[in-house]
């Protein structure tokens, strides 16, 4: 009787925490799938148990369970709660809704001008990994969103490495600009033609030079651990991938179940991998020249002046230092600390 106790107890105690996991991705407008769950579940626990707990929460209609494979999303299997009083049924609306996001957001990553973009950013040495983040990671972008990315360029190239990004983007018409919706009140501009200009641009909020990985301790939060996680890395090289989330080791306090997820995922290998290594290590050993070494430093100096001089013209809340700048217009953070 007292094991049954326990267990009742635990499973009661699992049974919160499941509920609170999808009520977070539900501020979000996301379904969880039940991988979802028990990754980024707060104790380290079994699949079995953390089942079990589930079943019984949508036994009690706590949660509910949306099983529709006729949507032709992946996991189709997601997960709603508190949704059951309301007509029509809001778990269908949202599983529905979510997979317009799904089909937008490959939409947006098929893009011929995106996969350009990617595909120019891979030939340049300065850049180490470039990762989707934000909603387009979880293939959850409306149609007015863009697509944020993460970089981490090589040592002491941080700078450098921006700059080529930006030069990319704005080439191939897929920069963001700043304060776009400032131009609501400054040149009478409408909001549908403000969301135009976002949609399908990259914004480029978050880079880090491969010497400091390590997300500030001010900054390892709940939500910061759900961004490490939920990156997705296009272009990874060096291990840049693997160096980034073991250079974050916090995320498996908050997140224990999420190690052996990442211990069993690896990068899936492109057939042209063994080209692009010979051409990568034939531009490495370049510009390991001493000439090449002391002409990128010059430029990594003359760049960095400048593009500080400008950020600090409107620095706000931005987090500028050597080796990390963090551009995020919205601070999810303060917004979820108050669910």
């Amino acid at each position: 009787m007292k094991q049954l106790n326990n267990k009742t107890r635990l499973c009661q105690g699992y049974g919160g925490q499941a509920i609170k996991i999808i009520k977070y991705f539900s501020f979000f407008q996301y379904p969880p799938t039940f991988d979802e769950i028990y990754t980024f579940f707060s104790k380290k626990t079994s699949k079995k148990a953390l089942k079990t707990a589930i079943l019984k929460l949508e036994q009690q209609k706590k949660i509910k369970r949306i099983i529709n494979c006729k949507l032709k999303i992946e996991n189709c299997s997601r997960y709603t709660v508190g949704e059951y009083t309301t007509r029509p049924p809001a778990s269908k609306f949202q599983i529905e809704e979510y997979r317009e996001k799904y089909f937008r957001s490959k939409k947006k990553l098929n893009n011929w001008r995106f996969k350009l973009y990617i595909k120019l950013l891979s030939f340049f040495p300065q850049i180490k990994l470039v990762g989707l983040s934000g909603s387009i990671s979880m293939m959850n972008a409306t149609e007015n969103d863009d697509v944020d990315l993460f970089i981490i360029t090589t040592n002491n190239r941080l700078f450098t490495g921006r700059l080529i990004t930006l030069v990319l983007a704005e080439t191939l018409g897929l920069r963001r600009r700043r304060h776009l919706d400032k131009r609501l009140t400054d040149d009478n501009v409408t909001i549908e033609q403000c969301n135009n200009l976002n949609r399908n641009k990259v914004c480029l909020n978050l880079f880090f030079d491969e010497s400091n990985l390590a997300v500030p301790k001010f900054k390892q939060s709940e939500y910061v651990g759900h961004e490490v996680l939920q990156m997705k890395p296009l272009i990874s090289k060096d291990k840049a991938y693997v160096r980034f989330l073991e250079a974050n080791g916090w995320i498996y306090r908050l997140f224990p179940n999420s190690k052996s997820k990442i211990q069993r995922s690896n990068i899936k290998s492109n057939p042209k991998l063994k080209v692009q290594k010979f051409r990568f290590l034939i531009l490495s050993l370049i510009c390991h020249l001493n000439f090449v070494i002391w002409i990128s430093n010059k430029i990594e100096s003359s760049v960095k002046n400048l593009q500080l001089s400008l950020i600090r013209r409107h620095q706000t809340t931005e987090i500028i230092t050597d080796t990390q700048l963090w551009f995020h217009p919205e601070d999810f953070e303060k917004k979820l600390s108050i669910l």
